[in-house]
């Protein structure tokens, strides 16, 4: 009888230690410099706001601040699919009431929609988006992360708000250059856009969400690698206008030079800065003095 007791103490154990430990962890996660923690803060006041996946983190916030002359945040993150990109903007609208332009760039559309979401535990009890989301696309880490409060930090998105906690991540890009040699066999490598309706409506939900808001929304497909075949790009920028009524201005073949380049889908931070005196120059970084 006396070991049948260790079970409910064991138990109990556990849950304790499950929550003190999510506790300590959250108040990391809360206190960090990452920037979805400081999103979900609310105290920003950017009036411009770039979104996108890993292809977008090489307009280097500092630049574009600079470029434009307002302040600016970068909603980016690797591997960003749709329907996060919706979700996580649409957060920022809420809390952010100073923004006046949204600027994303559409390959969000391309995304896994099912390795990055479960990171995003980790920011779930800030937002009802964020958990509606889990839940609909990985029901398995949504319950588990009901039953372990500890399992909310299991993830990347975790470890990146530890490495920016006390640092601001507004440096953070890839700033190397494709080989020679990689970029010599750039004819043996290509790509094509198999975009779903359900993704293309995304960007819709996400546009009209922040027209409704007052905020100008502008889309850009970035720059590819010259010669590197992406197959459908023309279809799939035509089917988003469509559907969202928005023009996506087209720099995939913006950037002719192989030293722009960190590989076939990427910039560097040098063809970064190409890209975005051109979004300044196409207007793409103006902000209205009068409501949209």
């Amino acid at each position: 009888m006396k070991k049948l007791l260790w079970i409910p103490v064991f138990l109990l154990v556990v849950f304790a230690g499950d929550r003190g430990l999510a506790w300590l962890f959250e108040q990391q996660v809360a206190d960090s410099k990452f920037r979805f923690s400081r999103m979900y803060k609310g105290n920003e006041n950017a009036e411009i706001v770039i979104v996108g996946n890993s292809r977008a983190l090489c307009f280097y916030k500092p630049y574009v601040e600079k470029v434009s002359g307002k302040p600016v945040f970068s909603l980016c993150y690797l591997g960003m699919p749709s329907e996060l990109t919706a979700a996580l903007t649409m957060d920022f609208v809420d809390r952010c009431k100073t923004i006046k332009k949204i600027v994303l760039e559409v390959s969000v559309v391309e995304m896994s929609d099912e390795k990055l979401i479960p990171s995003f535990t980790t920011y779930m009890k800030y937002s009802n988006r964020l958990d509606t989301l889990l839940k609909s696309k990985s029901e398995d880490s949504w319950k588990a992360a009901q039953v372990s409060h500890l399992f909310r930090y299991n993830n990347e998105a975790f470890y990146r708000a530890l490495v920016y906690r006390n640092k601001l991540d507004n440096e953070w890009f890839s700033d190397r250059t494709i080989t020679p040699e990689m970029a010599a066999d750039v004819a043996n490598y290509s790509v094509e856009f198999k975009t779903s309706e359900e993704r293309i409506k995304d960007l819709k939900i996400l546009a009209d969400y922040c027209r409704a808001h007052n905020i100008e929304v502008e889309f850009l497909m970035g720059p590819f690698f010259p010669k590197y075949e992406v197959r459908n790009l023309e279809r799939t920028m035509a089917r988003i206008k469509e559907v969202t009524g928005i023009t996506v201005k087209d720099y995939s073949k913006l950037l002719t030079e192989r030293t722009y380049f960190s590989d076939f889908l990427h910039t560097n931070l040098k063809g970064g800065e190409k890209v975005v005196d051109q979004m300044y120059a196409d207007g793409l970084l103006s902000v209205s003095t009068q409501q949209p």
